[in-house]
């Protein structure tokens, strides 16, 4: 049957409608895929890219001079992209238009870019994917951080909380912020109701852009007693003012 329905509706590219050099399930041709961004060239603590390539040689020490002058609250941050087209439009999709069928992909992006030393040598407790207030859950009808997550928790065999973390003010969107607008708008945003004894935790979030809210969290949860947290992220913005 599926190759009856390929051959009469041949799978197409998701960005450009193209059928030709499909990959990642049929769902990005070759093309799309070599117009993403990785980011590989950043900041080995924050994530934030660098806007170099590695050596040759293959130096790896990496770090930003903010982190170099006052190290975040989180232990670490590894994203996949730099939070840039075509992946900007893909995320805003999901996010504000309610495009499901993006999160798998999105999801599937990710896993191909997860190095397996993030997971294996330091297993977290838990993956707790950044909360949305309750009104904006209702509102958007998901949130786009578990919905892409979720397969790969799955696949990696860590659990998922949605409970025990929760965004207990109804701040405004972080878009247009700088960065000290942003630290100010999400201070005390989140509460930690549930411990579960965990004492390693790794935060997803979709996309990181100046690090408030995952600075804010991992706050939270070190206060309450959490020894270490790491985060993920689809995507890392280049640094704003």
């Amino acid at each position: 049957m599926k190759k009856i329905l390929d051959f009469l509706y041949p799978p197409r590219c998701q960005l450009c409608g193209s059928d030709q050099g499909l990959h990642l399930s049929n769902q990005l041709c070759m093309a799309c895929v070599a117009d993403l961004r990785f980011n590989k060239a950043a900041c080995q603590i924050c994530a934030e890219p660098l806007g170099f390539e590695s050596s040759e040689s293959g130096f790896q020490s990496k770090i930003c001079g903010q982190c170099t002058k006052s190290p975040p609250v989180f232990d670490s941050c590894w994203s996949a992209f730099v939070y840039a087209q075509p992946l900007e439009w893909m995320i805003q999709q999901l996010k504000f238009n309610a495009k499901l069928n993006i999160a798998p992909l999105l999801s599937r992006l990710m896993e191909e870019g997860l190095p397996p030393s993030l997971y294996k040598e330091m297993r977290p407790d838990v993956i707790i994917p950044m909360p949305l207030h309750n009104r904006r859950l209702k509102q958007r009808g998901f949130n786009q951080s578990h919905l892409i997550i979720k397969p790969i928790a799955k696949k990696i065999n860590l659990p998922i909380d949605l409970n025990s973390c929760v965004r207990v003010r109804d701040t405004e969107h972080q878009t247009g912020k700088n960065a000290h607008q942003r630290t100010l708008n999400i201070k005390n945003a989140f509460e930690f109701i549930n411990r579960n004894n965990y004492q390693h935790v790794l935060i997803f979030d979709d996309v990181v852009t100046t690090g408030s809210s995952i600075s804010e969290l991992s706050k939270t949860l070190k206060k309450e007693g959490v020894k270490r947290v790491d985060v993920w992220c689809l995507a890392r913005a280049e640094k704003i003012n």
